[in-house]
């Protein structure tokens, strides 16, 4: 739950910030953000990224040694509770406001959709580079990373919301952490 309080903070400050603005306003500024429902058809290619999402984090898992998967600060939640899937979801969430919303929603109106989604996939691995610092073992997860970045910002873009990516993303960090676990 922290994760996604932290990573909401910016993506809030956007919204009031351009939200009071004349020229913006609420509506514009939380679409921006792509704080939309989206269609039907989205989630529906959420549902199929599923699949590319599914089998990268499985090679991903399968290629880290199980001495790394058990070290201490290593992000792969094990799903063994409803706290613990809760968590998932909430960290999936909040990563996906901050990278795919706000700095995917900029990039992409300020660089055009291809040079965006790349840049906002590079970003979105910075932090998942502290993996390495705990094991370099810990590898194969980056260019795993690195890929549902590009796909989810794809998502993201095609969908103008957050919303499906997430329910993508948090469903295969939850596959991840029952595999890990």
């Amino acid at each position: 739950m922290p994760e996604l309080i932290l990573y909401s903070i910016p993506a809030v400050i956007y919204f009031l910030v351009q939200g009071s603005r004349k020229r913006l306003g609420r509506r514009q500024a939380a679409e921006r953000l792509g704080a939309t429902w989206g269609g039907g058809r989205d989630y529906l290619w959420a549902a199929v990224l599923l699949i590319p999402l599914g089998v990268l984090g499985y090679l991903a898992i399968i290629l880290i040694p199980d001495s790394a998967l058990d070290a201490p600060g290593v992000t792969i939640t094990a799903v063994t509770s409803v706290g613990a899937a809760v968590a998932v979801i909430a960290r999936a969430l909040g990563e996906e406001i901050l990278f795919r919303g706000l700095i995917g929603g900029v990039l992409f109106r300020r660089l055009g959709f291809i040079r965006g989604n790349i840049l906002q996939a590079i970003i979105f691995m910075v932090p998942h580079l502290l993996l390495l610092a705990v094991d370099p073992a810990m590898w194969p997860i980056l260019p795993v990373q690195f890929v549902a970045a590009l796909l989810l910002g794809w998502l993201r873009h095609r969908s103008g919301s957050v919303l499906p990516g997430a329910l993508a993303h948090a469903v295969a960090n939850i596959g991840a952490g029952l595999l890990a676990g």
